[in-house]
């Protein structure tokens, strides 16, 4: 189902597929039930003590007919006492039961459905973090961070409106308009008619009314994901935004998000005002169309004072349940909607993984033959009729100018994009029939943009699948990355947990932390993207020694600007514009002339 179908799915639709995530609570759920049925049940006898206490004072022959007044005289027969005294003492009693009957009922409801809410929208967003993990690159192309991050946090709260204030006041108030109906319909179904005469006028309020909040939560949810979009990115770049004079523009960025957001929230809220006070206006006319009913000498006759009273109590309690009823519209569309983008990524095709060859060790043979690709959504070739074989535990080196194709062929060898022509093998296999992630156990890849995350230098190195690795390991890691020496003069060593992306290290440390990572994997195929970029050149030497014992044992695919880091390769392989013009050793090129030879020269010269 794509996203478009799911807009279309109706609000009925979208909250069955919501409450389906409740099923496995359904015990509880039970549990919650019970508790309102008690909550609406006490209303409607708080109503009916009414009646007993009105015909009680009068010395109505009516007095036993109502249901509490039939539980007193049965639990306790009055004996010798008279009407008015014996009321006298039940009717208190009474009166204190049911409200901790009302009482208890409502936090047994309460309780139980929010420990059914709480949990629904945890697996809601850890399904929803799940999908995120297993989508296609191409999602994270057309998606900022800040939207992302939008739907996991912004969008999952919203329907935890729609699964707990929601569902809470529709199953309590429901059941309590149920309750007081049936008990109006009891003692007189005729002026009971009154109001079903207006429930009509009520359900088209409410209908109209939803159009409206659907349409401003869409927009809300939109402009939250730019607010949230343009405050990541300036605190992400806080540096940039500083020394460029950024601040200013980056300010109105925010107002302007800011803004729309405000006044979708204003339209939404005005709304929400006008629906209340115009449902309130409605019930009010039908209560009072139904007292001058209930006037009339014909139906008035047999009905004694008491239950008239207990009915217009009755009716006037249905009010309050109706009025919160008609209220949570705002919540409800508000958690639908976010309820339709959630479910839209729930349906979303997951990376594609069709493969099912498996290899404990590759062997590390790569052929690349007339390999053409462009990014999804750009007709111009980053890589094209690309044709490279490169034999296990060589050292191949693909070299060129920004935006040559070098990085992209990166991507294509971890699968993240799927070529537009040609193929890629691994062992005489293409990658698509590998198992992906048996394929990316086959690589490490150290790239120029280091990523580290916000735990101990420990859980960096030995990251993901490597996490069982004992700290031995991970030390001759970091000794090999020549990171050692460095981290042991951090505060608590291998324990002390990093800030944001690496924060507090420099970037040749970030750098030396994730080329440990990458020799601790220990994969057959080793993939170095300007994996020195970050490094001073005392430092840049002391690595490529140690680069070059981890790759003598295993295919390495070099990218590099920097030349003089690939002059010891098997082989070089000179790109530009997304084509290969060139491939041999680093003598032959620098005889042949042409580009290569002028990019080492001008390095040179630098």
């Amino acid at each position: 189902m794509d996203k478009g179908a799911i807009k279309s799915a109706s609000d009925w639709q979208l909250y069955v597929r919501l409450l389906r995530y409740i099923l496995p609570y359904w015990y509880i759920f039970a549990f919650s039930i019970f508790g309102y049925l008690i909550y609406s049940l006490s209303s409607v006898l708080l109503a009916d003590m009414m009646q007993f206490l009105l015909d009680a004072l009068n010395d109505s022959d009516s007095v036993e007919r109502g249901f509490v007044a039939r539980a007193a005289f049965y639990v306790h027969p009055p004996g010798d006492m008279g009407t008015r005294e014996y009321a006298r003492i039940a009717v208190p009693v009474a009166a204190i039961i049911l409200s901790f009957g009302r009482a208890m009922g409502f936090f047994v409801g309460t309780y139980f459905l929010n420990h059914i809410a709480r949990n629904l929208v945890h697996a809601i967003r850890c399904e929803l973090f799940n999908k995120m993990l297993r989508a296609p690159s191409s999602y994270y192309d057309t998606h900022s961070s800040g939207v992302l991050i939008s739907k996991i946090t912004f969008n999952v709260e919203q329907v935890t409106g729609a699964a707990t204030k929601a569902l809470k006041i529709i199953v309590r108030e429901g059941l309590t308009v149920v309750a007081l109906l049936s008990y109006m319909l009891y003692l007189n179904w005729r002026l009971t008619l009154v109001f079903f005469a207006v429930a009509p006028l009520i359900g088209l309020v409410v209908t109209i009314v939803g159009k409206h909040f659907r349409r401003y939560s869409r927009r809300i949810q939109d402009s939250m994901g730019e607010v949230t979009q343009v405050s990541s990115e300036s605190i992400g770049a806080y540096k940039e935004v500083r020394i460029y004079g950024g601040k200013a523009h980056q300010a109105a960025l925010f107002s302007k998000a800011s803004d729309y957001n405000r006044s979708q929230s204003l339209k939404l809220a005005f709304a929400d005002a006008v629906s209340t006070p115009v449902i309130q206006t409605i019930l009010s006319t039908a209560l009072a169309a139904l007292i001058w009913f209930a006037m009339d000498p014909d139906i008035m006759a047999g009905f004694s004072a008491g239950l008239l009273v207990a009915f217009l109590t009755a009716a006037a309690q249905l009010g309050k349940p109706i009025r919160q009823l008609s209220s949570i519209q705002s919540v409800l569309q508000r958690g639908l909607a976010a309820a339709e983008d959630i479910f839209a990524q729930f349906d979303m095709a997951d990376e594609t993984d069709e493969g099912t060859q498996r290899t404990e060790r590759a062997r590390g043979k790569i052929c690349i033959t007339d390999l053409s690709f462009a990014y999804p959504g750009n007709n111009e070739l980053a890589l094209d009729n690309i044709s490279v074989d490169i034999l296990p535990g060589q050292t191949v080196a693909f070299v060129g100018r920004s935006g040559s194709g070098k990085s992209t062929l990166v991507n294509l060898l971890a699968r993240f994009y799927t070529p537009s022509k040609g193929t890629i093998s691994l062992d005489d296999i293409s990658l698509v029939d590998y198992e992906l992630g048996n394929l990316r156990n086959q690589f490490a890849i150290v790239s120029q943009d280091i990523t580290l995350f916000h735990d101990t230098v420990m859980n960096n190195i030995a990251y993901g699948d490597m996490a069982d690795a004992s700290e031995e390991a991970v030390r001759k890691a970091a000794e090999s990355a020549h990171a050692l020496e460095f981290i042991e003069n951090l505060p608590l060593g291998f324990a002390t947990v990093l800030g944001d992306d690496g924060g507090g290290l420099s970037g040749g440390q970030r750098q030396r932390i994730a080329i440990a990572r990458a020799i601790l994997k220990n994969a057959p195929v080793l993939i170095l993207d300007e994996a020195t970029s970050a490094l001073d050149n005392e430092s840049e030497y002391r690595i490529q020694r140690a680069l070059e014992n981890i790759m003598r044992d295993r295919t390495t695919i070099v990218i590099a600007h920097r030349l003089s880091t690939v002059e010891h390769a098997d082989r070089i392989v000179v790109m530009d514009e997304g084509r290969i013009i060139a491939t041999g050793s680093h003598e032959a090129l620098l005889e042949q002339g042409g580009l290569y030879a002028q990019l080492y020269n001008q390095e040179f010269v630098d």
